[in-house]
Parts: structure tokens; C-alpha cells; sequence
């Protein structure tokens, strides 16, 4: 029912009726639709099923309730600790490249989306005056579903498991991808645009063909009708579907630029699909050994996060906090430690540890060894009787 509400305005062919006051759309079959019915038909609730209806409206105000009050503990936070360190916490400047680094990501993400569901209401109320407002709600909701389900990476990085690859794909969408999609788009942009020019050539040969009745062969379908269908056409192509471009060139009518297309085509594979992606492959595989060479990144993502977390509470809070978990070092009460007395198990250590823990061991006993041959030298130089255990067959 939902699909025939909104099938008039989804295939977008619509007529004004002057008889009555109202628009309606009419689909391809005929049917017409009601206008108002059919953009603002997530405003009736009470016209479908309780998981749809009535279900869906408390979980959208438990939704905009509790964005609502992360606002208000956002704002308290900053008022609290000041709006700069607030804001640097998120966002981190590398003093040496002079460029600044987010040090959160999904965090951020996730209060964009705060505004994006806020920005909904306003959409959904307006819904009966205009079909763009129905258009930017879907386009908003969609966008904050993903920013909101990207906020897990934040959880993610403090579990050694899983938190060196949640940094892995920060560093590779913050570095390679965007470094990648620079040489990327120059390609993709100058081949989309040879590739219009020549459809477009071999277009208006088979129209002029056509006309004068003398079709041979299978009939050319241009698939480029404009330049923004060349470019989307030719990224599609470069992750692997070739083949419809590659058909419809062959049955170009012209054989001039049939032959300018295929060499076009094979420049294109040689240069984006074999060599870039080639080259993206290896740039990602660089960042991903540096990291992985850290073997303790997964500790210092864990401290950011608990870092990110104590802000959260009131300085009160956070001094019983800390009062509960430090011991007093020394006689000086003020100085207070964190103490972690914990037997080493062999078995849950990696295996740099091992060779560490094992090392450690071998020069304990070198050094027990030694001493208890200092000893002796020392007995026998004082010329002190030495005990011997000897054994009589």
C-alpha cells in the first residue's frame, strides 16, 4: 500500500486536473494518485499497520527526545570546560605538517547527525507544499542513518582485536583515498567527456541513417546522452562493467570513430583500471603494514577513548573517580599512582611479548649464574674449606 502511495511521485509523471482543487499523479499504467496523500504520506500514521503507523511515530519522538538532550549535555560540557578545549578535542593540529588532524571522526559524524534528524521535522510538516521537501526528508534520513551507524568505529577503536583496523581505515580514507581520487577524477573526467563526443558522433550518424532507411545490422543505442551519463558511465566501467560501453562502440556506425573509441577504451583500462587501482592497492598496503607495525596503537586508541569519556563528567566526578582507582605514592598524599599487580600468563601474550618475557628470563638466570660463580671465585680466594658431595660405587 505504501508502494502505491508513493508510485505517482516516484515515476514523476504528474498533471494538474483545473476541475478540481486538488493535483493528482498519474503512473505509467494510468492510475492517478493524490497529491497530498502521496507527499505527505509518513504524516498518516493511523492509515497503515502498528509496526508502521503508531510504532514508527514513538520511535521518531524517542529519537528527536533524546538528540534533544545529548544537546543539552553537549552544551553543559561546553560550558563547563570551555568551548576551545571542547573543540580541540575533536580536532587535533599536527605542529609539524601545520595541518589539522581529527582525532574522532566518527565522533563528529555522529553530532552532524544530530542537526540532519532535527532538520527532518521542519521537512516532514512542510511536506504538503512543495515535492522537494518529501525529497530532501528521504535525503536527510538517509544520510544520518549512515553518520549515525559509522559512530560504532568510535566503540570499535579500544578493542585490541578490531581497534588498529578501525585507525587503518581513518588513515587510508584521510590519506590514500583522497590522494587517489585526486589523479583519479583528472582521468575520469577528460575520458567520460572523449567518450560523449564520441557517441554523440555516432549518434547523429545513425539518426541520418535511419532516416534515409538504410539500417544494417544491429541498431546503435547511445548510452551517453549527456555529459553527466558519460561520467557516470565511465566510473561504472572502471570497477569492472565494460561490457554495455564496449557493445554499444562496436555497433557504431562509423568506422572512423569506432576505431578512435577502442583505442580510447584500451588507453582507459590500461591507464585507471590496471595501473591506479594497482597503485591504490599498494599505497593502502603501505599503510597498513606501518600500522600494523604498532603493536601497542590498540592502547593508545584506548586511552583517547577514555580521555574523550572523562570529559563527559563533572571535575567532582572525576576526582572520586580518581580517588578510587590510584593509590597515595610516598608520603606526599597529593602524588597518587595507578597500581596493577597482574601475573604475566605465556599463553595470551603475542609473540613479540614471548620473545621480550623469555629474554628477560634468559638474562635473570645469566645474572644468577654469575653471581653464584663470583661467590665461589671469592670462597677460594679466601682459603676457606669448601664442601664437596662426592658419591663412592
Amino acid at each position: 500500500y505504501l508502494q502505491d502511495l508513493t508510485m505517482g511521485l516516484v515515476d514523476m509523471i504528474g498533471f494538474r486536473n483545473d476541475s478540481i482543487s486538488k493535483y493528482f499523479y498519474e503512473s505509467s499504467d494510468g492510475e492517478r494518485f493524490d497529491r497530498t496523500q502521496t507527499m505527505c504520506h509518513l504524516n498518516e500514521y493511523a492509515r497503515y499497520e502498528y509496526y508502521h503507523g503508531y510504532f514508527r511515530l514513538v520511535c521518531e519522538g524517542a529519537v528527536v527526545t533524546l538528540i534533544l538532550l545529548q544537546i543539552i549535555l553537549d552544551v553543559r560540557d561546553i560550558q563547563r570546560i570551555g568551548r576551545k578545549k571542547w573543540f580541540d578535542i575533536y580536532v587535533v593540529r599536527d605542529v609539524m605538517h601545520n595541518q589539522l588532524q581529527y582525532a574522532f571522526p566518527a565522533k563528529l559524524s555522529y553530532k552532524i547527525s544530530y542537526f540532519l534528524v532535527l532538520a527532518v521535522v521542519p521537512m516532514r510538516l512542510l511536506c504538503n507544499q512543495s515535492d522537494v521537501f518529501l525529497v530532501i526528508d528521504n535525503a536527510l534520513s538517509n544520510i544520518s542513518v549512515i553518520l549515525t551507524t559509522v559512530h560504532f568505529l568510535y566503540f570499535c577503536r579500544a578493542i585490541k582485536f578490531i581497534g588498529p583496523f578501525v585507525l587503518m581505515i581513518y588513515t587510508i580514507i584521510a590519506t590514500d583515498i583522497i590522494r587517489f581520487l585526486l589523479i583519479y577524477s583528472i582521468f575520469l573526467i577528460g575520458f567520460s567527456q572523449s567518450f560523449y563526443i564520441i557517441f554523440t558522433s555516432c549518434q547523429r550518424e545513425n539518426d541520418i541513417l535511419k532516416a534515409a532507411g538504410n539500417t544494417i545490422g544491429r541498431e546503435f543505442d547511445n548510452i551517453m546522452q549527456s555529459p553527466v551519463d558519460a561520467l557516470i558511465r565511465t566510473f561504472i566501467m572502471t570497477i569492472g562493467e565494460f561490457m554495455v560501453l564496449y557493445r554499444e562502440l562496436a555497433a557504431c556506425p562509423v568506422d572512423l570513430m569506432r576505431t578512435i573509441g577502442k583505442g580510447v577504451f584500451v588507453m582507459f583500462e590500461l591507464c585507471v583500471s590496471i595501473l591506479q587501482f594497482n597503485l591504490l592497492i599498494a599505497m593502502m598496503t603501505r599503510t597498513y603494514e606501518t600500522i600494523f607495525l604498532t603493536r601497542k596503537e590498540w592502547k593508545r586508541q584506548w586511552a583517547q577513548v577514555i580521555l574523550m569519556l572523562e570529559l563527559s563528567l563533572s571535575p567532582r566526578e572525576r576526582l572520586t573517580a580518581l580517588l578510587s582507582y590510584s593509590r597515595p605514592t610516598g608520603t606526599n598524599k597529593q602524588a597518587r599512582s595507578f597500581v596493577v599487580s597482574k601475573k604475566l600468563d605465556t599463553r595470551n601474550l603475542e609473540e613479540f611479548d614471548k620473545e621480550k618475557e623469555q629474554e628477560k628470563q634468559d638474562t635473570l638466570k645469566e645474572e644468577k649464574r654469575l653471581l653464584a660463580r663470583r661467590k665461589k671465585i671469592e670462597s677460594e680466594a679466601s682459603g676457606r674449606p669448601m664442601t664437596t658431595m662426592f658419591k663412592f660405587y
